[in-house]
């Protein structure tokens, strides 16, 4: 499932934006008791578990650079779900190391730790538990965990010192999105998995050590899988005219995310996806070569691609996400050809260049603003001139017409008709074909007579001369004069047969 980081961000903040101003008389009017002791001490407000330890469950104190590891003879284990959230006071933090579980949302928002030293014996790291601690500049996780949880450290823009230990087998969802000053990321030896955009949007990285993780390498200042089927981070210095592997088949979310010098991107056919975000905020790029064979453009994935001008997609793409292609400023060319089948919502969203597009048949759904829509003043408005081209009864018209944009639409039935007088043709050359051979064959059985004809004469002719012959030394009779007379007779006919067929054939 797809979060949006920066609504996450604003709803979470709304939600625990007041567990730090709790005044503490309103906090332990209402909590439980075990015995006679109240269940805070003036800096913190504790829990007590089934297991017979204390949980603390909120900070009410101003300034807090420590936790104590016991409360009254009770070990103190675990931190509770936004228990520091937005407890912007805290620059420093040290936990005992008898804490074992910290859940999700502990430290959420403290945007003034800068520090903090995490229990030896954690085993337990909830999701989003350092979410936008905008100050913290470096953390070590021990070697008691095994994954990093998704959207954790997530939003500290001033992280730049991370060490995982080496039994790390997975970086989850947006564990380190948008930490923009790590510069220098070791692989754990035992990695397998990295999560989508757990890597996004670092502006900074130059350098990724691979040499320890059996699962991965580097190259061409690229990480990718040891197989080389997936692209999941590139270095910011990555430049110029960037050639993708043939062989890649998926480029994972934010994987070249704020590489801005790439110029010119060429993909290889054997690309299916492009993830979440895979090339957002690559501010140079101008031309993208797509090769058929890619299905899917993922949310996000060029967004703020302030110098793309024209976009020819393939012939294979069947999905554009959630503002794949939007604030795009310069992009004024866009062809989408048949097979196209779902255009999400704001995938065009402030592409104010763009005035025309055409919509392919095959379309069947277009979300909400996803053409011919951009902001003004924080007010949506139409871009002006825009217009689409459109199929009656698609999509694409249903689209324009809800949106109150300008289109022109094709009769779907036209292609029908030119499809008819394909066919029809088609017929008539069958036809005039078909005449010709008639026509043939009638002249090819005359032809035939004649030849038999011809053989006739010859032998006629062939006993006259014979006769003739007898004649002439005197051995001719009454019945070779009849003999002869028919003969002539024969010959005759013979010579006007042959006349005919000469004749016929200068005719042919």
């Amino acid at each position: 499932m797809r979060i949006d980081v920066k609504k996450a961000a604003a709803v979470l903040a709304a939600g625990f934006m007041t567990l730090c101003s709790i005044p503490l008389g309103a906090a332990a009017d209402n909590l439980p008791s075990a015995g006679d002791d109240p269940l805070t001490d003036g800096s913190f407000v504790y829990e007590l578990t089934p297991e017979n330890t204390y949980k603390i469950v909120q900070c009410t104190a101003t300034i807090v650079d420590s936790v104590p590891s016991m409360r009254n003879g009770t070990v103190i284990t675990a931190i509770g779900e936004g228990a520091f959230a937005n407890c912007t006071g805290i620059t420093k933090l040290t936990l005992p190391d008898s804490i074992t579980t910290i859940e999700p949302n502990a430290f959420y928002g403290c945007t003034s730790l800068k520090s903090v030293t995490l229990p030896k014996k954690l085993s337990t790291l909830g999701e989003q538990a350092f979410f936008s601690c905008s100050g913290l500049e470096s953390i070590k996780l021990p070697a008691t965990l095994n994954e990093v949880p998704a959207y954790s450290f997530a939003l500290c823009d001033n992280l730049e010192n991370v060490e995982l230990p080496d039994n790390i087998t997975k970086i989850n969802d947006y564990a380190f999105y948008q930490c923009g000053k790590i510069s220098s990321f070791r692989l754990p030896a035992s990695l397998k998995e990295i999560g989508n955009n757990a890597m996004g949007c670092w502006f900074s990285i130059t350098d990724i050590d691979a040499s320890a993780a059996v699962d991965f390498v580097y190259e061409n200042d690229m990480l990718m899988d040891k197989d080389k089927h997936f692209i999941y981070r590139a270095s910011k210095d990555i430049s110029g005219d960037i050639v993708i592997p043939n062989g890649i088949n998926t480029i994972k979310s934010g994987a070249f995310s704020t590489c801005a010098n790439i110029q010119n991107l060429f993909l290889p056919s054997s690309l299916v996806y492009i993830d979440d975000e895979a090339f957002r905020n690559c501010s140079s790029i101008k031309k993208i070569d797509f090769a058929d064979g890619l299905k899917s453009i993922g949310f996000g994935s060029f967004m703020f691609d302030m110098e793309l001008e024209t976009v020819d997609l393939p012939a294979s793409l069947e999905l554009i996400d959630e503002l794949a292609f939007a604030y795009c400023m310069k992009l004024n060319k866009l062809i989408m050809p048949e097979g196209i089948k779902t255009i999400n919502k704001e995938a065009f969203l402030g592409c104010e260049a763009l005035k025309q597009v055409s919509i392919p048949k095959s379309v069947s759904k277009i979300g909400e603003d996803a053409f011919g829509i951009t902001y003004e003043n924080e007010q949506k408005k139409t871009v002006d001139g825009f217009s689409l081209s459109v199929f009656s009864g698609s999509a694409g018209e249903k689209y324009s017409k809800a949106n109150k944009l300008e289109f022109t639409a094709k009769d779907v039935n036209i292609a029908k008709i030119a499809f008819i007088a394909a066919m029809v043709g088609i017929i008539i050359i069958v036809i005039v074909f078909a005449l010709v051979l008639m026509k043939r064959s009638k002249k090819t059985a005359p032809m035939n007579a004649r030849k038999a004809a011809k053989a006739a004469a010859k032998k006629a002719k062939e006993k006259a001369e014979e006769a003739e012959y007898k004649k002439i030394i005197g051995e001719e009779d009454d019945d070779d004069d009849e003999d002869e007379d028919e003969d002539e007779n024969t010959n005759d006919e013979d010579t006007d047969d042959d006349s005919d067929e000469e004749s016929e054939e200068d005719d042919e």
